[in-house]
């Protein structure tokens, strides 16, 4: 029986096991895609500070943002530039994949592949049931359990736990731009006929190319294709294929349970004014991460000493989602 089985193995769940496991816990991670980054769907932005809180390895960088235009339907903008870099973009699959490096580092064993169907407790553990293609289905045991499924809350839904009250829904696509490169500042699109609900971006990546997307509380698809005539208008559409993903708002409910946490944007721990989830998911770690090693050391696993995460959260960053939430609302 392992210490703690992480379930997700995004940013939020990589790091938690990198956190326990460097604090000696026997940690695995199971996660269903057959590699880590897979599918990941991001607009790769993280800001300069997350990058020295944590510690983070900066291989995945494509570019680093100094300057951002925020533009109005019309045209006008407002600008602010910094000399230092504001944020860094990555390569979102090759930056899960060197957290996972990280965590395996430290001790964690990583299993792909693997769905967990279901999460049940007794007084003495917790137990994971999980399918996999090819193979019998099968168990895993551990004395606490950290869900860092992402958007995905079957698990959640299952056990009672935290749910978003509503969804943003996000789109993008890395397209071709010509000498629009690294120095290229990095543009923001608002208004209600842009992106309803919330604002598009174009991110310049380096190599003459960008990242273009929308988030928006509508049906995203045809906001995008106006976004994509906006600021490449020679570009051919046919041949675009964009990413779609769901953005978690605003949590309701419980982020533990007995000898469970729910950590990142399982637990609703996104940015409500921007839609980022990987800096609220890595500090949501963090802080699972003492709390569960705390837990240990008292050897006790139930709400009464895990709600101490929960506190932290709220007193951390949730004053700020309600915020943010309401400033995108306006």
């Amino acid at each position: 029986m392992h210490d703690v089985a992480v379930i997700g193995a995004g940013p939020a769940g990589l790091h938690a096991a990198y956190r326990l496991a460097s604090a000696g816990l026997d940690v695995i991670v199971i996660d269903a895609q057959k590699k880590i980054g897979e599918n990941a769907i991001c607009s790769g932005v993280i800001g300069e500070e997350a990058f020295v809180r944590f510690g983070l390895p900066r291989r995945s960088v494509l570019n680093r943002i100094c300057c951002i235009q925020a533009i109005s339907p019309a045209g006008r903008m407002l600008v602010h530039r910094s000399t230092t870099p504001l944020a860094h973009v990555v390569d979102k699959a090759e930056f899960n994949h060197d957290l996972g490096e990280l965590a395996r580092a430290a001790g964690a064993e990583i299993c792909l592949g693997r769905v967990v169907t279901n999460v049940d407790c007794d007084k003495r553990k917790v137990i994971m049931e999980f399918r996999s293609v090819g193979d019998p289905a099968g168990k895993v045991m551990a004395r606490i359990a950290i869900i860092a499924s992402g958007v995905n809350g079957a698990l959640n839904a299952k056990l009672g736990l935290v749910k978003p009250s509503e969804f943003l829904h996000a789109i993008q696509a890395d397209i071709p731009l010509g000498k629009d490169g690294a120095a290229n500042p990095t543009e923001l699109y608002v208004g209600r006929s842009v992106a309803p609900g919330a604002f598009g971006w174009k991110i310049p990546l380096g190599q003459g190319r960008v990242r273009v997307g929308l988030m928006s509380d509508q049906n995203p698809r045809p906001y995008f294709k106006a976004l994509l005539l906006r600021v490449a208008p020679e570009l051919d559409q046919k041949h675009i294929v964009p990413q779609q993903k769901a953005i978690c708002q605003v949590p309701v409910g419980k982020c533990v349970a007995d000898r469970i946490v729910v950590i990142g944007e399982a637990a609703g721990h996104v940015k409500t004014s921007t839609g980022g989830g990987i800096y609220y998911g890595l500090l949501s770690a963090e802080m699972a991460a003492q709390t569960i090693i705390h837990a240990f050391q008292k050897s006790e696993f139930t709400v009464s000493t895990l709600g101490e995460f929960e506190q932290q959260c709220r007193a951390t960053f949730g004053a700020e989602i309600w915020a943010g939430h309401l400033a995108r609302k306006m």
